[in-house]
């Protein structure tokens, strides 16, 4: 059943495309055809010649036609070739103790999306690891890098290769449906008074009427989505639920027992025991780290929260779920090289309604899709900022609810001064406007600025790297392979 409904998906995906194709040659006729040359440059008796408007309204019309055309083109090369799939692992026996490969990938990270055991999600159907906000689709039968939809309209998955050049298909498919609509509905009025209607005039005013609001709706969503730095998937029951999280610990905890959450240093709590918040912290409650999601390592969590245990960390308790520390197997073949440098791993769970990857501003969220420039916005070449994974610290940039959750855990120094959240909320996004502003002018502590790691969180970067290299020389392997295509 699953192979048949993927082979229906497929197949949908390239037929529909070929279709939107010929709607747009058809609106073009009419308006090079029907319009310009029949009507406007050779008038029927009783009609006057109107040779500017016949010019104008064909020139008009192929000038908008540009763009949808050059946005579409670059939108299906990329759903088609490389739209984000990542790697398909082979096929494992249930009784293999080992993990499967690729684990490295993820802890020499700082933070990635885990499951209860502080492992990263698996996928069962592509038998591989799932990087951060990943998704499995089930029309293509591949998880894709922060999936968004299927669109059969684009041929394919919309993920965040895609993302920003299908927000600019629809919004110049939106210009032209706009133009198409306006020039028709002017000419099907004067025509219906001298009872001179072209049945094509009146199917392309169809067309371009549904096509207007259709993509109207298709960008005000995806922007408003991307405002708040959200996926589709992500956006279902965005404010109740919760994501797991791996994160490192300090060095002063890496290599400690745990049996609970740390207590909070003193340091945290100089000056300030109140539940209060204040605007003029200097402390941070952002930060430019990385983070994930995806519908699958979420929690619906529809219970009622329970009330303020504390006025210093109130939630730590709920947020700290136990450590895990990687490596978490060693091969008993491996060269005779000194072993990679445990790292320990803090496994939180965001409370109900944190968005870990929200950057604080809506501006901020907007430039993680589509660049920093004008020339990024309007014209379809660079793919989006958020499909640079180079960092070390985690996948995606993460922002202020993150910054809070390592202060609920105990982890980050806490603010002299917290608001308190609305009703006892634990985590409400849809607190005032005026408190989420404040909570998001806080400037980032030194140490994660750019995503940047304070220096002892990130001392053994380079010898890991080296003894890894080593590794890799002294058996004659070729250099890692990522698991992203």
């Amino acid at each position: 059943m699953t192979a048949a409904r993927n082979a229906v998906s497929v197949w949908t995906a390239r037929v529909v495309p070929i279709f939107l194709a010929l709607i747009v040659a058809y609106a073009s006729y009419v308006i090079t055809g029907p319009l310009a040359i029949q009507f406007l440059l050779n008038p029927p008796d009783g009609v006057p010649k109107r040779t500017a408007l016949g010019l104008a309204f064909p020139i008009a019309y192929c000038f908008l036609l540009i763009p949808v055309a050059a946005t579409w083109l670059r939108l299906l090369l990329v759903v088609w070739l490389h739209p984000g799939y990542t790697s398909l692992g082979a096929q494992r026996d249930e009784a293999d103790l080992e993990p499967a490969p690729g684990l490295e990938e993820f802890w020499r990270l700082d933070v990635f999306a885990c499951d209860s055991r502080g492992f990263p999600i698996w996928c069962p159907h592509c038998n591989n690891w799932k990087p951060d906000r990943t998704h499995h689709n089930q029309d293509v039968g591949r998880c894709t890098l922060k999936m968004d939809h299927f669109c059969p309209w684009v041929g394919g998955v919309v993920g965040e290769r895609s993302y920003k050049f299908f927000v600019q298909f629809n919004f110049y498919s939106f210009l032209l449906s706009g133009y198409v609509l306006a020039v028709l509905a002017y000419f099907v009025a004067e025509g219906k008074e001298s009872n001179d209607l072209k049945v094509h005039w009146l199917v392309a005013l169809g067309l371009a009427g549904f096509f207007v609001f259709f993509t109207i709706g298709m960008v005000a969503n995806s922007l408003w989505m991307a405002f708040r730095n959200v996926t589709t998937i992500e956006n279902i029951d965005a404010y109740s639920r919760t994501t797991l999280l791996a994160v490192l610990l300090p060095p002063e905890l890496q290599g400690k027992a745990f049996d609970g959450p740390p207590a909070p240093p003193q340091a945290h709590l100089r000056g300030d025991t109140s539940p209060s918040r204040s605007g003029d912290s200097e402390l941070p409650l952002n930060s430019d780290l990385n983070d994930p999601s995806h519908s699958t390592y979420f929690t619906n969590l529809q219970t009622p929260r329970p009330p303020r245990r504390s006025s210093v960390l109130p939630f730590q308790e709920r947020v700290w779920k136990g450590t895990v520390t990687y490596p978490v197997y060693l091969p008993t073949d491996r060269p005779p090289l000194p072993a990679a440098q445990p790292r320990t791993f803090a496994i939180l769970e965001t409370l109900p309604g944190m968005n870990p990857w929200d950057l604080g501003t809506s501006y901020s969220n907007f430039k993680a899709v589509f660049g920093d420039s004008l020339h990024d916005w309007l014209l379809p070449i660079r793919h989006s900022p958020c499909c640079d994974h180079s960092s070390l610290v985690s996948q995606y940039p993460l922002g202020p609810d993150f910054e809070e959750l390592l202060i609920e855990a105990g982890l980050a120094p806490r603010p002299k001064h917290f608001y308190p959240r609305e009703d006892g909320n634990p985590h409400d996004n849809r607190s005032s406007t005026a408190s989420r502003k404040r909570r998001r002018k806080r400037r980032l502590d030194d140490g994660w600025q750019h995503g940047e790691r304070p220096d002892g969180w990130s001392s053994e970067k380079e010898a890991r790297r080296m003894r890894n290299d080593a590794r890799r020389r002294m058996r004659g392997d070729p250099p890692a392979q990522s698991i992203y295509q």
